[in-house]
């Protein structure tokens, strides 16, 4: 009888972890498949449509809109949905954890890949949609860049989903709260729109949000020529995902078994 490594375990606990998310997201049908990334497709391409009616093609200087929006819109709702989703990841999942071998941090990575992947995705899809329509550009200015923001976004959103999943448990009204708060953060991130035509006073304001400057810097990276805000740095957005990342590891320590009991 082969002995496997403690990390050959967990290897094998993320993956059957992962494919029950899977089932369980899809339907076990492809129809649930189809719906997981038709939806934000959908939601792409109206939003385009809404702003093509209303503003014509173009938005800021020769950048097509539907190429302005996904560029930033995706990866935003990538760290949005990573928060949700691990949010209620342990809860979700506490039935497990009477098996000694999953831990209920195994529960946020395997969620984690699946999130990832699913808006991987729909990224390319609609990206080769674009391309059969002729918009432009397909390609990043910077990949490298580019791939930074979207690993920014990520790190962020795993990071708020972490603490969020830690302390959901003794503040349950954490949910609602964190509901309220993602419509002013997304209407403020800059996504749907291009905030340099605000006032610099709103503009001051606005840049309070971690979100707006992953955004701006995605769309530096991706657009050739685009400038982003003044005042948009990497550096404010890490910091708050550092903290926030601090502060989920260390309440994850002290919970751990808590935790695993559902509590």
């Amino acid at each position: 009888m082969i002995k496997r490594t403690p990390w050959q375990i967990q290897r094998a606990v993320i993956f059957a972890l992962l494919m029950r998310e899977i089932k369980t997201r899809f339907g076990g049908h492809w129809t649930g498949v189809v719906w997981m990334l038709g939806a934000p497709l959908a939601q792409v391409f109206a939003l385009v449509a809404v702003n093509t009616f209303l503003r014509g093609r173009l938005t800021r200087g020769t950048y097509d809109y539907a190429i302005f929006l996904i560029v930033a819109l995706i990866p935003y709702r990538l760290c949005s949905g990573l928060w949700g989703q691990l949010m209620n990841g342990i809860n979700s999942n506490v039935g497990l954890f009477n098996y000694r071998q999953v831990k209920p941090f195994d529960t946020l990575i395997a969620r984690t890949i699946l999130e990832v992947a699913t808006d991987l995705i729909v990224f390319v899809l609609t990206l080769s949609i674009l391309a059969r329509l002729n918009y432009s550009p397909i390609l990043p200015d910077s990949l490298i860049g580019y791939l930074g923001a979207w690993a920014a976004f990520i790190l962020f959103g795993a990071g708020m989903g972490l603490m969020l999943a830690t302390l959901i448990g003794p503040l349950p009204r954490l949910g609602l709260a964190i509901g309220l708060l993602s419509l002013p953060l997304y209407l403020t991130a800059g996504v749907i729109f291009s905030v340099h035509s605000f006032t610099s006073e709103a503009r001051y304001w606005l840049l309070f949000n971690p979100l707006l400057h992953l955004v701006e810097l995605a769309r530096a990276a991706f657009l050739p020529g685009y400038l982003p805000l003044q005042g948009v740095n990497l550096a404010y957005p890490m910091m708050w995902t550092l903290t926030l990342w601090a502060i989920g590891v260390c309440m994850y320590w002290l919970r751990r078994e808590r935790l695993a009991a559902g509590e």
